[in-house]
């Protein structure tokens, strides 16, 4: 008689113990932000449904945790989304500036052709640049089209060799480098 009992009281421990686990596998791949959340929830699903049975403080206990590995998967989803956007930026304005640099190689390699005579803007190509579409020789850079000014450097000094490479980062700061 006592058989049929502890079966049904060991099925109902499964359970709770079930979520137990599943509760602490979702804090441990919380930053796998899907599966803590999947596992989370199961956790409390099998939690909640082993509450009124034998085993109810290790049913609490997986109800519990799965809400931290909810809670965490979440936060972790919150963090990214919130960090993304500058990542991103910051990323842009790398390829902007490594762009401005092989501008000036380009230049060097020029002035080496040409016995030191500086190339204008249109003898400056775009075409294997990541950030940068355009070139001018006068105005304001932008985020895609760099300034390319002959007899000035960028600290401003005057000279017939001197040049200026200038590029606007998205932080509204310009990048400039040259002679």
């Amino acid at each position: 008689m006592s058989e049929p009992h502890k079966s049904e009281q060991t099925a109902s421990q499964g359970l709770a113990i079930t979520s137990l686990v599943l509760g602490i596998l979702a804090i441990v791949t919380c930053l796998v932000w899907y599966i803590g959340i999947v596992l989370g929830a199961l956790a409390i699903i099998f939690g909640a449904v082993s509450l009124k049975k034998p085993g109810r403080g290790k049913a609490i206990a997986g109800i519990v945790t799965g809400c931290i590995g909810v809670v965490l998967s979440l936060l972790i989803v919150w963090v990214v989304s919130a960090a993304l956007p500058s990542l991103q930026q910051s990323q842009r304005d790398t390829a902007r500036k490594n762009d401005v640099s092989v501008l000036t190689g380009d230049v060097l390699s020029f002035q080496t052709e040409n016995r030191g005579q500086l190339p204008s803007a249109n003898d400056l190509a775009t075409s294997n640049l990541a950030q940068i579409s355009s070139i001018a020789n006068s105005g304001k850079p932008t985020t895609d089209m760099a300034v390319f000014k002959t007899g000035t450097n960028c600290d401003g000094s005057s000279s017939a060799r001197n040049y200026a490479i200038t590029i606007l980062l998205e932080n509204g700061s310009t990048y400039c480098q040259g002679s």
